[in-house]
């Protein structure tokens, strides 16, 4: 039986829910059931804009509304979306968020009297569109001939598929490709980012995440989200879930999820442990100059991804030798 604080690795049953969101589908089969058994009357979805080539917010009402978006790597004001729209609410209200949007989101929805559940998605870093327009250029794409851009889903782990009028699809793997280079190049991520806490302290329902680490990409393309659940009431839910067939689950512990988020725990600590440096080196990545000449020519840019990633490396590992001899 699920309870309150436990991490579990679970994944919806509907076959066609799982295979087109990010991994397992739990935040998807979420929102089917709540409205299903009338728990919520409205939830956030995020609709794709043709014309802009971004994904937008959108309240909905029913499940038939809501659309299974997967990940959305580029930026999305969901707090200045719910606060222009929050008379359109009906409370009890479902809503996915990035960490630092969580609790603000809660608490403007509180004001309202709105009852609300939230998903959290575990955020290694937030991009601004910019990095998807620097990708499109990259694989040579022109953004008129652009149809539709889905960042994941499709089974685990995916990556990037991008649409043409034509019907032909361009697609990028997450995993050593120029996606991941153009990620973890830190030159489109947002300012707040440099500076994000892993220690957050969350009002969020339930915490999700890729089981980066736990689940071998060779061995499971489906896919399974790793969840921590962060309440009775939505230890409730889950347990209710999984006794009807709606998703399938294990047990794992919080060792695992820490596990997944390795890396970004890493170095979200270095940066809090060094702030002045983190601020040196935001200046320089959002330095328009030096911007401008990175992204100039492909061999630019992999030098600067090549010196980033390996100095950072070194440092971090300079910095776990010393932070052990102090201790």
């Amino acid at each position: 039986m699920i309870q309150c604080n436990d991490i579990i690795l679970a994944y919806s049953n509907d076959t066609e829910v799982r295979q087109r969101a990010t991994s397992g589908g739990i935040g998807s089969s979420l929102v089917n059931r709540l409205f299903a058994q009338g728990r919520i009357n409205s939830a956030i979805s995020f609709e794709y804009d043709k014309k802009l080539l971004e994904y937008r917010p959108r309240i909905v009402f029913s499940a038939e509304d809501y659309t299974v978006s997967g990940s959305i790597y580029h930026e999305i004001n969901l707090y200045a979306y719910i606060r222009e729209h929050i008379e359109e609410i009906k409370s009890p209200f479902l809503c996915f968020a990035l960490p630092c949007q969580v609790n603000p989101i809660k608490k403007m929805l509180e004001k309202q009297g709105i009852e609300s559940y939230i998903i959290e998605l575990t955020c290694s870093s937030q991009q601004s569109f910019e990095a998807t327009e620097y990708l499109l250029k990259r694989v040579g794409v022109s953004k008129e001939n652009v149809s539709s851009i889905r960042y994941r889903g499709d089974g685990w782990p995916s990556g990037v598929c991008i649409t043409l009028k034509d019907g032909k699809t361009v697609r990028i793997p997450n995993s050593y490709s120029i996606w991941m280079r153009i990620f973890h190049s830190h030159l489109f991520i947002m300012p707040r980012c440099f500076f994000c806490r892993t220690d957050r302290k969350t009002a969020s329902d339930i915490k999700i995440a890729d089981p980066w680490g736990i689940d071998s990409p060779i061995l499971e393309k489906q896919g399974r989200t790793l969840c921590h659940v962060k309440n009775d009431r939505m230890a409730y839910i889950l347990n209710e879930m999984a006794n009807a067939g709606v998703i399938s689950y294990e047990c794992r512990s919080e060792t695992d999820f820490l596990q997944s988020q390795y890396g970004t725990i890493v170095r979200k600590n270095y940066n809090m442990r060094h702030h002045q440096f983190t601020k040196i080196i935001k200046s320089i990545l959002h330095n328009k100059v030096y911007r401008k000449v990175v992204l100039t020519l492909p061999f630019l840019f992999e030098m600067h991804y090549f010196f980033y990633i390996y100095g950072y490396r070194c440092l971090h590992k300079i910095d776990n030798l010393l932070e052990r001899k102090r201790k």
